[in-house]
């Protein structure tokens, strides 16, 4: 047996969804195309049932108060009590970085977008 002679399978150039050539809308956000109807809209949109708790990694300098500040960031924006925010840490052995693992409970994308903005902001 060749392996010329084994079927040969034609890759789609253009297919939908590429995570290699995402489709970004005028604000920045990725677009998600539905493959059956080609309906568009924002990933958090089309592809999270709400509400939920979403885990968002937050990586960071390890100084000051950096995970108590996201824990409560979220705490805030979700509007429950910083005691009732599932979250978990991870130091890198360097210690220079810190990364906080935490589950939002979020109510619409929208809340979920917003969140990750306002997490932007900090600048550690």
């Amino acid at each position: 047996n060749s392996i010329n002679s084994l079927p040969q399978i034609k890759l789609q150039t253009n297919a939908v969804n590429d995570p290699t050539k995402p489709e970004i809308d005028d604000q920045g956000y990725t677009i998600y195309t539905n493959e059956t109807t080609g309906a568009k809209s924002r990933v958090f949109e089309a592809l999270i049932e709400y509400p939920c708790e979403f885990k968002i990694k937050v990586v960071g300098a390890n100084e000051g108060p950096f995970i108590t500040d996201m824990v409560q960031l979220v705490a805030s924006h979700t509007k429950m009590h910083s005691s009732k925010i599932k979250h978990s840490i991870n130091k890198v052995k360097s210690g220079k970085w810190v990364s906080v693992t935490i589950m939002a409970p979020v109510e619409s994308s929208q809340m979920l977008y917003e969140l990750y903005e306002i997490i932007d902001r900090d600048p550690r």
